[in-house]
């Protein structure tokens, strides 16, 4: 996996009724690299992934997987796990500021 983080990623299971985010910010230093997701369909649903979470493929994946089937997590119904913020601080390069500069913004992808 590429550092910084490509904006995109599914969660392998629901997290707040959410698998789809975008990864709004990121920092630290190895081993304690974070990626602050946000849900594509909720901004309330916010959560701090390790790094080493995020590039474990049980539990994430780089995209936005189609597939209809996901398994259930406790996640879903203990919002104690799941921390919801306040939105308040994107990356520079998140394509989430103003101005916005196309050359410095991360790609929503990996490049195949």
């Amino acid at each position: 996996m590429i550092w910084p983080p490509v904006k995109a990623w599914t969660s392998k299971v629901y997290l707040n009724g959410h698998i789809h985010f975008v990864a709004i910010n990121y920092g630290g230093e190895l081993p304690r690299r974070w990626v602050l997701l946000m849900s594509v369909l909720d901004s309330t649903v916010v959560v701090k992934v390790p790094w080493s979470q995020l590039v474990d493929l049980s539990n994430w994946e780089a995209g936005w997987d189609e597939i209809n089937y996901r398994e259930s997590s406790e996640l879903v119904n203990n919002k104690i796990d799941v921390k919801t913020t306040n939105f308040t601080h994107p990356s520079i390069d998140s394509g989430l500021t103003i101005p916005i500069s196309g050359k410095t913004i991360r790609p929503w992808f990996e490049e195949i």
